[in-house]
């Protein structure tokens, strides 16, 4: 049977824990079907995080045993297309298929989720500072993104890179059925993973309440960790924060970005008009 590397990019913030957690979790199966998820380290489900570094003998190691697929995965590969140039030039050579594979969300979604992590990433140094997002707005933040985020342009780097097969563009929402598409459905993956393992996004309002108390001399430094850490047991809540007015502005400023996603790639990642 021929080589195949099926190749996750990401995007953040996009079901990528999830997605990592299950292949690691079923590792054994998959390997009794000739389907190799190398063992990630510690410190990260992914297991791709140096992919740049790969050479011959390691990726021979990948399909010893009768291994015929390999996955994959980590999600800052996402704008960077170039970390996978010497794989490239181990496989294709030898006729190895990447199958390059992408899971996106609404803008607006990805935005607030962004929102948190920075928030779940800098918070000491945002607390010792009391400067919270380095003293932007939420609108800064959005506006930044709007200069900088550009998928489209990630995957067709992706594109250009494998140039064949196409890159497998599809919401976070279908991650289970393309992955079985790509694996195989017949194998019993056990698809259960807690949600605190996943890296769940804090709510928008919880992280407006921090950054407002971050913003106030009246207010402790306990009484800030103390809302923190009870945001952490909140993720699952309606949040007032992701309202139709924030969705608006992104997903308009966004408006190009999905044309040519949809353009390139045959997905369409607007938001349904119904939660705008």
């Amino acid at each position: 049977m021929n080589r195949r590397i099926i190749l996750h990019v990401g995007s953040p913030k996009c079901g990528s824990t999830f997605l990592q957690r299950v292949m690691h979790q079923n590792a054994d199966t998959l390997l009794a079907h000739g389907i190799r998820y190398p063992a990630p380290p510690e410190a990260h489900p992914g297991n791709a995080g140096d992919l740049k570094t790969i050479d011959r003998d390691r990726y021979e190691a990948m399909f010893a045993d009768d291994v015929h697929t390999v996955v994959l995965s980590h999600e800052d590969l996402y704008s960077k297309a170039r970390t996978a140039d010497a794989l490239v030039g181990l496989a294709q050579p030898e006729g190895t298929e990447i199958q390059v594979v992408a899971f996106l969300r609404p803008f607006s979604d990805f935005l607030f989720g962004d929102y948190s992590q920075l928030m779940k990433q800098n918070f000491d140094r945002y607390l010792q500072a009391r400067r919270p997002y380095d003293g932007m707005t939420f609108r800064d933040l959005i506006d930044r993104r709007v200069d900088k985020l550009d998928p489209a342009r990630f995957l067709s780097n992706w594109q250009a890179r494998v140039k064949t097969p196409p890159v497998h563009v599809a919401g976070h929402r279908d991650i289970r059925p393309v992955m079985e598409g790509l694996l195989g459905a017949d194998m019993d993956l056990d698809w259960t993973v807690e949600r605190h393992t996943t890296n769940p996004s804090l709510r928008m309002e919880d992280c407006d309440r921090i950054a407002e108390a971050m913003r106030r001399p009246d207010v402790s430094d306990e009484t800030i960790k103390q809302m923190f850490i009870a945001a952490f047991h909140r993720t699952g809540r309606p949040d007032s924060g992701r309202n139709g007015a924030r969705r608006r502005v992104i997903e308009g400023l966004f408006e190009d970005q999905n044309a040519a996603i949809e353009a390139r790639f045959g997905y369409d990642n607007r938001l349904p008009p119904d939660k705008l």
